[in-house]
């Protein structure tokens, strides 16, 4: 490509020795990926992670590969396959000899940055194909003739966030020379032995205790959430159907601490409790069902799983005639109650849902609404510093950007939430048919307004 930031130089096939070979069901948590994977087609590359990690000087292109080959020798997930069986049902299937391929590529007249940032945005761009190809994908970046950084693409359907870090930790000990690959720790689970154990009586009575808690939620939801604006959808490929819209406020950023500290609970629930609110005022409803990622990793036999563990769970909370703190406290008990039924049978609960929406005479409940929270923790602000005045003098520092159209989604609504620099950035992916920008600015600027009135109300 003329003018590209870095070029590609060649290709170094990567042999990979594991342990075992095996095939089984997908588990729940690759199963809940690849239904969303698929249905993204051909845009399924918006789920690919990347990560970029630092090469020190002194280790040449062949370090790398076999640090590579070594990561993927341990961990199974980095080796298997999702074929489609004669019904079109996915499963997993393990090699134990494999082979990655290594892209080389070499600055071409840009600064390394600016070179890795390009290589990362086009390793990310490439779908996988799962059926026929390693979950798996990696580049180095090379530059005066070292290698400087050691890029990976990795598939959402074999890894997710938790998965992913675990995976960049150990090749930054590796490739930092902290450690190497026969004084790593056994590794205790692959995803072959969650899928047996889910399989098991203990992971059937989960899957059982987690449907009845779906089961409630669907029973007790609206069958719609948001009234069609019009009579003709326009098709879920137009370009300008979905698109996400971005609020970042350092006022809202010290009211949710605020609010966090005084009612004892997490930032995490305050945002939800908000959303909630909003949601309900925006659509009429007087509880909505919102849809939330648990990661599972609480679970002794998942927390160091290089792979995938997340479940998909939901909440239903009234927020009617509740002052705001109800609604939090509220919030919290139903999150944490999803949390603890996170863990079920995909293709169960989408019978279920079928069966439910049936008998209540609809073609499909809706559950457009999600939410996700990826702000790290933060101490509670120190006396005087949440104050009315304090709060209120950031507020004229809110900023609202649009930040572009998306592919088409499952949802009407995604909020999410990150830390940019200290200060919450507040997301929502929506379809625009539903929430056009600027029904999505009052849903923004409504979570901030119901949390800086919560801290300003009773703040000294």
């Amino acid at each position: 490509m003329t003018g590209a930031p870095a070029t590609p130089v060649r290709e170094v096939r990567v042999p990979v020795a594991g342990r075992r070979s095996g095939r089984a069901p997908l588990t729940w948590a690759q199963r809940v990926q690849w239904n969303d994977t698929k249905w993204m087609e051909p845009h399924d590359h918006y789920f690919n992670a990347t990560r970029r990690l630092a090469v020190p000087p002194g280790l040449e292109l062949s370090d790398v590969a076999g640090l590579l080959a070594a990561v993927a020798a341990r961990h199974e997930s980095l080796r298997t396959r999702y074929p489609t069986d004669g019904d079109g049902s996915p499963y997993q299937e393990v090699s134990a000899a494999d082979e990655l391929v290594l892209s080389v590529h070499r600055t071409s007249g840009a600064g390394v940055e600016e070179a890795a940032d390009w290589l990362q945005g086009r390793l990310r761009s490439r779908r996988f194909e799962l059926s026929e190809e390693p979950p798996l994908r990696a580049a180095v970046l090379e530059h005066e003739g070292t290698p400087r950084y050691l890029l990976i693409v990795v598939s959402h359907v074999t890894m997710d966030f938790a998965g992913l870090e675990l995976l960049t930790g150990e090749l930054r000990e590796l490739l930092g020379g902290r450690t190497t690959p026969s004084a790593l720790p056994p590794v205790e689970r692959q995803m072959l032995d969650q899928a047996e154990a889910e399989a098991a009586p203990a992971g059937l009575r989960r899957s059982e205790a987690a449907l009845g808690h779906w089961e409630q939620v669907l029973r007790d939801a609206p069958v719609t959430v948001f009234d069609p604006p019009g009579p003709t959808q326009p098709p879920l490929d137009e370009p300008e159907r979905f698109g996400q819209l971005g609020l970042v406020s350092p006022a809202l950023t010290l009211a949710t601490r605020a609010v966090a500290h005084r009612l004892g609970v997490s930032g995490t629930t305050v945002v939800m409790a908000a959303v909630n609110v909003v949601l309900c005022r925006l659509t009429g409803r007087d509880r909505v069902p919102l849809k939330l990622i648990a990661s599972n990793r609480g679970l002794t036999e998942l927390k160091n799983l290089v792979g995938i563990a997340l479940g998909s769970c939901v909440t239903l909370v009234r927020t009617g005639e509740r002052t705001f703190p109800e609604v939090v406290r509220e919030t919290g008990r139903a999150a944490l109650q999803a949390y603890r039924r996170s863990q079920c049978d995909p293709v169960a609960l989408d019978g279920l849902r079928s069966r439910v929406s049936a008998e209540r005479g609809v073609p499909r409940i809706g559950l457009p609404c999600g939410f996700n929270d990826l702000r790290p923790a933060r101490p509670a602000p120190g006396d005087g510093e949440a104050t009315a005045d304090a709060v209120r003098a950031l507020l004229p520092r809110t900023e609202v950007t649009w930040d572009g159209n998306r592919p088409r989604q499952e949802v009407t609504l995604w909020y999410w939430v990150e830390d940019v620099d200290g200060v919450d950035a507040h997301h929502a992916l929506v379809d625009l048919w539903y929430l056009p920008r600027a029904r999505t600015e009052e849903l923004l600027h409504g979570v901030e307004d119901v949390i800086v009135s919560a801290a300003v109300a009773e703040s000294p």
